[in-house]
């Protein structure tokens, strides 16, 4: 029950891949990578046209299923990427042993890997950090 790449050719197997010939080629598993949405994996519909994945409506094979799908992005990773201000501020949690960053986004703006900042794109490590370069 995968897809697999087949010198080229992507091919269906229930089970092991069996070759008639396995000094023709080489066999790989075959994934579709998409790219990050907010509906995760997304989904997968048929059309008259053939199989797609939705949101991203690239074509698969028939017997495609989640199982294939490879998202290309981590949620989040887009918060933190290292530009010319790589200045950056640590915080210990109060409640666990987690320690919390607080950077410049690609924006420029202050961005912060708590969950607070995730659901809210506020918290207080915002806070102090703004208050301490107030003071500068």
């Amino acid at each position: 029950m995968a897809l697999w790449n087949y010198n080229g050719e992507i091919v269906y197997s229930d089970g092991a891949l069996s070759i008639s010939n396995p000094e023709s080629g080489w066999a790989t598993r075959h994934y579709y990578k998409v790219p990050f949405t907010n509906v995760g994996k997304g989904g997968l519909v048929n059309l008259p046209t053939g199989r797609f994945h939705t949101p991203s409506w690239i074509k698969v094979h028939d017997k495609a299923t989640l199982d294939d799908i490879i998202v290309d992005k981590k949620p989040f990773e887009e918060l933190f990427v290292e530009e010319k201000n790589d200045q950056k501020w640590s915080f210990k949690s109060a409640s666990s042993d987690k320690e919390y960053t607080v950077r410049y986004n690609k924006n420029g703006n202050l961005s912060c890997d708590c969950w607070g900042y995730i659901a809210h794109k506020r918290c207080k490590h915002i806070k102090q950090v703004e208050d301490e370069l107030q003071k500068v």
